[in-house]
Parts: structure tokens; sequence; C-alpha cells
């Protein structure tokens, strides 16, 4: 692993303590600048979080990543989430499968956390 991988694995790092995430269930690796984010979301505080604020963070965390100097691309692999035409949908097993994008999500942030 490259110098320069190693600090944007660090800044991926400090992106999501920002967010409140739990390091201890999410696996970061990058190389030349493709950074992938695999496991499950959850916060430091063991709240669950709702569908829409896991949409809502999925894109911040994207953005703050992409910001980073050598990000050229990033990719989630998180559990029950999958992207699709550029929108995240949940998967559950023998449920209908519901699409939220980003258009979806009310600019107040009504949601609690």
């Amino acid at each position: 692993m490259s110098e320069k991988d190693l600090k944007i694995n660090a800044g991926v790092r400090r992106i999501l303590v920002e967010h409140d995430l739990d390091l201890t269930v999410l696996s970061i690796s990058s190389a030349s600048g493709s950074v992938k984010i695999a496991g499950r979301l959850r916060k430091l505080s063991l709240r669950s979080l709702s569908d829409s604020i896991v949409v809502r963070t999925l894109v911040m965390l994207e953005a703050s990543i992409m910001r980073i100097k050598g990000v050229k691309r990033v990719s989630f692999s998180i559990r029950n989430w999958e992207r699709k035409k550029g929108k995240w949908k949940k998967i559950q097993k023998g449920l209908p499968q519901k699409k939220i994008s980003e258009s979806d999500l009310s600019p107040t942030g009504n949601d609690s956390e």
C-alpha cells in the first residue's frame, strides 16, 4: 500500500468518525485512489438508523470522501443496501423493495436520529 493510499484511508476514517459511525463493523480499503467501504452502518450511540438517514448518510459520505485529495472513486458494499442507477435501495429478503433517492429526502430533515 502506498503512502498516498494510507493518507486516503486516514481521511476516510476521520470522515466516518465525524459521522459517529462504528468503525468496528466497517472495512475500509483504498488502492490507486479507489476507495471501498464494506460492512454495516451503525452509529456509535447504537441508535437505530431510519432508512432515510442511512441514504442521507451514504450520500454525504460519498461526497465528503470524494473531496479527499487523490480519491478517484468510492464504492460501497453496505449490508442490506444496494445502489442501482444512482438510487440507494434497501434489500429485505421476502419483502417488497423500496427505492429511496436523495430527492425523496426533505431538506428540513424532519427525521430524528
